[in-house]
């Protein structure tokens, strides 16, 4: 693996590491990098098979080690500072995984709309567990019959009917083209060997909606 395929770096001082969402790409973070990287190292991971870069070689392989390896290369290859971790979506779940892994020097997690299904299940909310499930038995059924844009009820899922039809056309031949990438990605965020005590070695911060969308990791400096 030629790890230079799988980040983009941009500016100086302290490093912030982003981590964008499934369909997505690294232009998730354009504007926000284009004013953060006057006082800080941005550091953009691309997920595999996303803006240009490659495919995994063990792609019917779906661990999140994968993901998490990757991250790692990155990340030490270009530093040895404590670094800033931020996700979306699956990188998210991503940034939360590797969190609670603990292997890298993390000064502060901050993590929007993380799709760590697994934390469902360990919560006992079979009713958010049932409604995610119905959505990856169809969403299988229809990729498996290639169907035409079945990756149309994932994003109506989490952006709400009509989000897929509202979309310009570009964007929703791309989207197509990575829906096998999207089912990878939900077969990584998942399944998780963590439990709820591993969070409370985190601690969570709420955003001005009152919605937990960072969490600095007491033990990471």
């Amino acid at each position: 693996m030629i790890i230079d395929n799988y980040f983009e770096d941009k500016g100086s001082g302290a490093p912030i590491v982003f981590i964008h969402g499934s369909y997505a790409t690294t232009s998730t973070w354009k504007k926000m990098i284009g004013q953060l990287s006057e006082n800080n190292r941005c550091i953009s991971i691309k997920l595999p098979g996303h803006g240009g870069a490659p495919d995994l070689v063990n792609f019917s392989d779906p661990v999140i080690e994968t993901e998490l390896g990757i991250l790692a290369q990155v990340v030490n290859l270009l530093t040895a500072e404590p670094i800033h971790l931020v996700g979306h979506s699956v990188g998210g779940a991503i940034a939360l995984a590797q969190a609670l892994k603990g292997n890298l020097n993390l000064r502060q997690v901050t993590l929007f709309e993380p799709t760590a299904t697994w934390v469902l299940d360990r919560t006992g909310d079979r009713i958010m567990s049932a409604q995610v499930e119905d959505l990856l038995t169809q969403f299988r059924q229809d990729a498996s019959s290639q169907k035409p844009y079945a990756c149309a009820q994932v994003i109506d899922f989490w952006g709400g009917k009509g989000a897929f039809k509202a979309l310009p056309g570009f964007i929703k031949a791309n989207m197509e083209l990575l829906t096998q990438n999207n089912i990878r990605h939900w077969d990584i965020t998942s399944v998780s060997h963590s439990e709820l005590t591993d969070l409370k070695h985190c601690t969570f911060l709420l955003s001005t909606s009152d919605v937990p969308d960072t969490l600095t990791r007491q033990t990471s400096v």
